[in-house]
């Protein structure tokens, strides 16, 4: 899906024409922007859609596997609503969550 890239801000890119310095909004590929900011994001976060959002930062420090199972369903459930149709989900590494999917 190609969308606004968000590096901090919006990126910028400069104008296709020696006169045009001004630039416009890139837009790329922005698959893995979504999924990282819906990772991120918390339920609300989105006023037009206060129900999605994982809000993964609560998950993080939880050990136990009921918790993972919790995540795992969450991120499922969150990417679904997003139009995100998920193949496999691996929530086994925390600090390295593998989703394979499309929109």
């Amino acid at each position: 899906m190609k969308d606004f890239i968000i590096d901090e801000d919006l990126l910028i890119i400069k104008g296709e024409y020696k006169d045009d310095p001004k630039g416009d909004f890139a837009i790329k590929d922005a698959d893995q922007q979504n999924i990282e900011h819906l990772l991120l994001s918390q339920k609300g976060s989105y006023k037009e859609f206060p129900i999605l959002g994982v809000g993964i930062k609560k998950y993080i420090n939880s050990p136990d596997a009921t918790s993972r199972l919790r995540l795992e369903n969450e991120i499922d459930k969150q990417l679904s609503y997003d139009n995100f149709h998920v193949k496999t989900l691996d929530v086994n590494d925390l600090q390295n969550i593998k989703i394979d999917g499309n929109y």
